[in-house]
Protein backbone atom coordinates (compact mmCIF):
# COMPACT_ATOMS: atom_id res chain seq x y z
CA UNK A 1 0.00 0.00 0.00
CA UNK A 2 1.56 3.34 -1.03
CA UNK A 3 2.35 5.67 1.87
CA UNK A 4 5.02 8.12 0.79
CA UNK A 5 3.54 11.15 2.58
CA UNK A 6 4.20 11.18 6.33
CA UNK A 7 1.44 11.07 8.94
CA UNK A 8 1.52 13.97 11.38
CA UNK A 9 -0.81 12.70 14.10
CA UNK A 10 -3.29 10.00 14.93
CA UNK A 11 -5.97 10.53 17.59
CA UNK A 12 -8.84 8.45 18.98
CA UNK A 13 -11.28 9.80 21.61
CA UNK A 14 -11.68 7.99 24.93
CA UNK A 15 -14.13 5.14 25.40
CA UNK A 16 -14.18 4.19 21.73
CA UNK A 17 -16.42 7.16 20.89
CA UNK A 18 -17.31 8.03 17.31
CA UNK A 19 -15.84 11.23 15.87
CA UNK A 20 -18.90 12.99 14.49
CA UNK A 21 -17.40 16.25 13.24
CA UNK A 22 -14.18 18.28 13.33
CA UNK A 23 -13.56 22.03 13.07
CA UNK A 24 -10.49 24.25 13.25
CA UNK A 25 -9.80 27.29 15.41
CA UNK A 26 -6.91 29.48 16.52
CA UNK A 27 -4.13 29.12 17.50
CA UNK A 28 -3.73 26.07 15.22
CA UNK A 29 -6.19 23.79 17.01
CA UNK A 30 -8.76 21.22 15.92
CA UNK A 31 -11.88 20.42 17.96
CA UNK A 32 -13.67 17.08 17.70
CA UNK A 33 -17.33 16.36 18.42
CA UNK A 34 -17.39 12.83 19.85
CA UNK A 35 -20.45 10.68 20.51
CA UNK A 36 -21.21 7.56 22.53
CA UNK A 37 -24.81 6.86 21.41
CA UNK A 38 -25.09 3.67 23.48
CA UNK A 39 -24.80 5.68 26.70
CA UNK A 40 -26.37 8.92 25.41
CA UNK A 41 -23.24 11.06 25.70
CA UNK A 42 -21.63 13.74 23.55
CA UNK A 43 -18.30 15.27 24.49
CA UNK A 44 -15.69 17.49 22.88
CA UNK A 45 -11.93 17.24 22.67
CA UNK A 46 -9.39 19.67 21.27
CA UNK A 47 -5.93 18.93 19.85
CA UNK A 48 -2.89 21.09 19.21
CA UNK A 49 -2.04 20.57 15.55
CA UNK A 50 1.73 21.15 15.85
CA UNK A 51 2.16 18.60 18.65
CA UNK A 52 -0.91 16.39 18.38
CA UNK A 53 -1.40 16.74 22.14
CA UNK A 54 -4.90 16.81 23.62
CA UNK A 55 -5.43 20.17 25.33
CA UNK A 56 -9.15 19.61 26.05
CA UNK A 57 -10.49 16.18 26.93
CA UNK A 58 -14.05 14.88 27.33
CA UNK A 59 -15.71 18.29 27.75
CA UNK A 60 -19.53 18.25 27.87
CA UNK A 61 -22.16 20.84 28.71
CA UNK A 62 -23.98 18.44 31.01
CA UNK A 63 -20.85 17.84 33.08
CA UNK A 64 -20.33 21.61 33.24
CA UNK A 65 -23.75 22.21 34.78
CA UNK A 66 -25.41 23.73 31.70
CA UNK A 67 -28.95 22.66 30.86
CA UNK A 68 -29.69 22.00 27.19
CA UNK A 69 -33.11 21.96 25.52
CA UNK A 70 -34.47 18.73 24.06
CA UNK A 71 -32.41 15.63 24.77
CA UNK A 72 -29.72 17.14 26.97
CA UNK A 73 -26.92 14.90 25.69
CA UNK A 74 -27.58 15.77 22.05
CA UNK A 75 -25.26 18.69 21.39
CA UNK A 76 -23.09 19.52 18.40
CA UNK A 77 -20.41 21.76 16.95
CA UNK A 78 -22.00 24.86 15.44
CA UNK A 79 -19.03 26.92 14.29
CA UNK A 80 -15.68 28.43 15.38
CA UNK A 81 -14.31 31.97 15.56
CA UNK A 82 -10.79 32.94 16.56
CA UNK A 83 -9.92 30.86 19.68
CA UNK A 84 -13.49 29.81 20.56
CA UNK A 85 -15.76 27.01 19.42
CA UNK A 86 -19.53 27.08 19.71
CA UNK A 87 -21.89 24.28 20.74
CA UNK A 88 -25.60 24.03 19.97
CA UNK A 89 -28.40 21.93 21.39
CA UNK A 90 -31.63 20.91 19.65
CA UNK A 91 -35.20 22.07 20.00
CA UNK A 92 -37.40 19.52 21.77
CA UNK A 93 -38.73 17.00 19.25
CA UNK A 94 -37.12 18.86 16.34
CA UNK A 95 -33.92 18.71 14.27
CA UNK A 96 -33.59 22.50 14.52
CA UNK A 97 -30.76 23.87 16.63
CA UNK A 98 -31.34 25.68 19.91
CA UNK A 99 -28.92 27.56 22.13
CA UNK A 100 -25.34 28.79 21.72
CA UNK A 101 -22.49 28.06 24.15
CA UNK A 102 -19.07 29.63 23.48
CA UNK A 103 -16.17 27.47 24.70
CA UNK A 104 -12.52 28.38 25.30
CA UNK A 105 -10.71 25.03 24.92
CA UNK A 106 -7.46 26.23 26.50
CA UNK A 107 -9.29 27.24 29.68
CA UNK A 108 -11.85 24.39 29.39
CA UNK A 109 -14.49 27.01 30.20
CA UNK A 110 -17.81 28.32 28.91
CA UNK A 111 -17.12 31.97 28.00
CA UNK A 112 -20.70 33.04 27.26
CA UNK A 113 -24.11 31.47 26.68
CA UNK A 114 -27.33 32.29 24.87
CA UNK A 115 -29.65 29.31 25.49
CA UNK A 116 -32.53 31.36 24.04
CA UNK A 117 -30.88 31.94 20.64
CA UNK A 118 -30.05 29.90 17.55
CA UNK A 119 -27.12 30.48 15.21
CA UNK A 120 -27.79 31.74 11.68
CA UNK A 121 -24.53 32.99 10.14
CA UNK A 122 -21.03 34.32 10.74
CA UNK A 123 -20.33 37.86 9.59
CA UNK A 124 -17.22 40.04 9.64
CA UNK A 125 -18.80 42.18 12.37
CA UNK A 126 -20.32 39.43 14.49
CA UNK A 127 -22.72 36.49 14.67
CA UNK A 128 -26.28 36.61 13.34
CA UNK A 129 -28.73 34.71 15.59
CA UNK A 130 -32.45 34.56 16.26
CA UNK A 131 -34.64 33.99 19.30
CA UNK A 132 -37.79 31.98 18.62
CA UNK A 133 -41.09 33.27 19.96
CA UNK A 134 -44.77 33.51 19.08
CA UNK A 135 -47.40 36.20 18.62
CA UNK A 136 -51.15 35.45 18.64
CA UNK A 137 -50.30 31.76 18.36
CA UNK A 138 -48.06 32.19 15.32
CA UNK A 139 -44.31 31.48 15.47
CA UNK A 140 -41.93 34.38 14.92
CA UNK A 141 -38.19 34.95 14.88
CA UNK A 142 -36.49 37.96 16.38
CA UNK A 143 -32.99 38.47 14.99
CA UNK A 144 -29.92 39.95 16.71
CA UNK A 145 -26.28 40.55 15.90
CA UNK A 146 -23.95 39.36 18.68
CA UNK A 147 -20.27 39.97 19.37
CA UNK A 148 -18.56 36.63 18.74
CA UNK A 149 -16.13 36.82 21.66
CA UNK A 150 -18.49 38.12 24.37
CA UNK A 151 -22.06 37.38 23.27
CA UNK A 152 -22.91 41.08 23.73
CA UNK A 153 -25.85 42.32 21.61
CA UNK A 154 -24.48 44.63 18.91
CA UNK A 155 -27.77 45.20 17.10
CA UNK A 156 -31.41 44.27 17.68
CA UNK A 157 -32.87 43.49 14.23
CA UNK A 158 -36.20 42.00 15.23
CA UNK A 159 -38.31 40.82 12.29
CA UNK A 160 -36.74 43.15 9.74
CA UNK A 161 -36.33 40.52 7.01
CA UNK A 162 -34.79 43.01 4.58
CA UNK A 163 -31.96 43.69 7.03
CA UNK A 164 -31.59 39.98 7.82
CA UNK A 165 -31.34 39.06 4.13
CA UNK A 166 -28.78 41.80 3.54
CA UNK A 167 -26.64 40.45 6.38
CA UNK A 168 -26.99 36.83 5.27
CA UNK A 169 -25.82 37.78 1.78
CA UNK A 170 -22.47 38.73 3.37
CA UNK A 171 -22.13 35.63 5.53
CA UNK A 172 -18.76 33.89 5.90
CA UNK A 173 -18.69 30.14 5.32
CA UNK A 174 -16.99 27.80 7.77
CA UNK A 175 -14.80 26.64 4.91
CA UNK A 176 -13.47 30.17 4.41
CA UNK A 177 -13.09 30.91 8.12
CA UNK A 178 -11.25 27.66 8.79
CA UNK A 179 -9.31 27.56 5.49
CA UNK A 180 -10.52 24.10 4.52
CA UNK A 181 -11.60 22.44 1.27
CA UNK A 182 -14.43 19.92 1.52
CA UNK A 183 -15.11 16.98 -0.82
CA UNK A 184 -17.51 16.90 -3.74
CA UNK A 185 -19.55 13.90 -4.85
CA UNK A 186 -19.36 13.30 -8.63
CA UNK A 187 -21.20 9.96 -8.59
CA UNK A 188 -19.82 6.96 -10.47
CA UNK A 189 -17.42 8.95 -12.68
CA UNK A 190 -14.31 10.79 -11.66
CA UNK A 191 -14.08 14.54 -12.43
CA UNK A 192 -12.32 15.83 -15.53
CA UNK A 193 -8.96 17.02 -14.23
CA UNK A 194 -7.07 17.05 -17.52
CA UNK A 195 -6.44 20.78 -17.20
CA UNK A 196 -4.90 20.34 -13.76
CA UNK A 197 -1.44 19.06 -12.87
CA UNK A 198 -3.07 15.86 -11.66
CA UNK A 199 -4.70 12.72 -12.95
CA UNK A 200 -7.69 10.77 -11.75
CA UNK A 201 -7.16 7.25 -10.41
CA UNK A 202 -8.09 4.30 -12.55
CA UNK A 203 -11.85 3.81 -12.73
CA UNK A 204 -13.06 0.44 -11.58
CA UNK A 205 -16.58 0.76 -12.95
CA UNK A 206 -18.04 -0.02 -9.52
CA UNK A 207 -18.92 2.00 -6.48
CA UNK A 208 -18.98 5.81 -6.29
CA UNK A 209 -16.49 8.55 -5.49
CA UNK A 210 -16.01 11.66 -3.44
CA UNK A 211 -13.08 13.88 -4.38
CA UNK A 212 -11.11 17.05 -3.78
CA UNK A 213 -9.00 18.56 -6.57
CA UNK A 214 -6.88 21.34 -5.07
CA UNK A 215 -3.36 22.80 -5.19
CA UNK A 216 -2.01 20.18 -7.58
CA UNK A 217 -3.53 17.28 -5.64
CA UNK A 218 -6.46 14.93 -6.20
CA UNK A 219 -7.83 13.22 -3.09
CA UNK A 220 -10.48 10.56 -3.64
CA UNK A 221 -12.53 8.26 -1.46
CA UNK A 222 -13.98 5.26 -3.26
CA UNK A 223 -17.06 3.65 -1.70
CA UNK A 224 -17.90 0.04 -2.60
CA UNK A 225 -19.90 -2.83 -1.21
CA UNK A 226 -17.94 -4.67 1.46
CA UNK A 227 -16.67 -8.22 1.18
CA UNK A 228 -19.56 -10.62 0.71
CA UNK A 229 -21.88 -7.67 0.15
CA UNK A 230 -21.80 -6.77 3.85
CA UNK A 231 -21.85 -3.03 4.46
CA UNK A 232 -19.56 -0.56 2.71
CA UNK A 233 -15.80 -0.25 2.36
CA UNK A 234 -14.02 3.04 1.62
CA UNK A 235 -10.47 3.64 0.36
CA UNK A 236 -8.81 7.06 0.49
CA UNK A 237 -6.12 7.85 -2.07
CA UNK A 238 -3.99 10.92 -2.83
CA UNK A 239 -2.37 11.60 -6.20
CA UNK A 240 0.12 14.25 -7.16
CA UNK A 241 0.77 14.61 -10.90
CA UNK A 242 -0.93 11.26 -11.43
CA UNK A 243 1.31 9.46 -8.92
CA UNK A 244 -0.16 7.94 -5.78
CA UNK A 245 1.56 9.44 -2.74
CA UNK A 246 -0.77 8.14 -0.03
CA UNK A 247 -3.41 5.43 0.36
CA UNK A 248 -5.32 3.96 3.30
CA UNK A 249 -8.50 2.08 4.19
CA UNK A 250 -10.81 4.80 5.45
CA UNK A 251 -13.54 2.41 6.63
CA UNK A 252 -14.52 -1.24 6.40
CA UNK A 253 -17.94 -2.92 6.53
CA UNK A 254 -19.85 0.12 7.80
CA UNK A 255 -23.66 0.09 7.83
CA UNK A 256 -23.81 3.22 5.65
CA UNK A 257 -21.16 4.86 3.45
CA UNK A 258 -18.78 7.11 5.43
CA UNK A 259 -19.49 10.30 3.49
CA UNK A 260 -17.68 13.61 4.18
CA UNK A 261 -15.05 11.99 6.38
CA UNK A 262 -12.07 13.85 4.86
CA UNK A 263 -10.90 17.39 3.99
CA UNK A 264 -7.84 19.42 3.05
CA UNK A 265 -6.43 22.31 5.04
CA UNK A 266 -3.58 23.80 3.09
CA UNK A 267 -1.50 20.81 2.03
CA UNK A 268 -2.50 18.70 5.04
CA UNK A 269 -5.07 15.93 4.66
CA UNK A 270 -7.39 15.15 7.59
CA UNK A 271 -9.62 12.09 7.60
CA UNK A 272 -11.55 10.00 10.10
CA UNK A 273 -10.66 6.32 9.84
CA UNK A 274 -13.13 3.68 11.00
CA UNK A 275 -15.32 6.53 12.30
CA UNK A 276 -13.27 6.95 15.49
CA UNK A 277 -9.67 7.79 14.53
CA UNK A 278 -8.56 11.23 13.29
CA UNK A 279 -5.48 11.09 11.10
CA UNK A 280 -3.55 13.97 9.51
CA UNK A 281 -1.08 13.56 6.66
CA UNK A 282 1.42 16.07 5.30
CA UNK A 283 1.16 16.16 1.50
Amino acid sequence: MPEKSPRLCCYSPSGGALIWKIMFLEPDLVVCENRLPEVNKTFFSCLSLPSGSEILKSFSLNDSGHEVAGEGWMTGLETTRNNLFYIHGYQAGSPEHAGIWAIDPVKAAVVWTRPDAAFVANLEEGMLVYAAGSFAGFPERNYMLLACMTGKVLEVIGENTQRVNALRSRSLSDEKLQNVVLPLLPGTHMPDVKNRDTAAPERSGAGFYEYIAHAGLVVTVTHKAGEGGKGFDAVIRVLRNGITVYEDMLARSTGVPCMNYFLLRGVTLYYIRNMNELISVSL
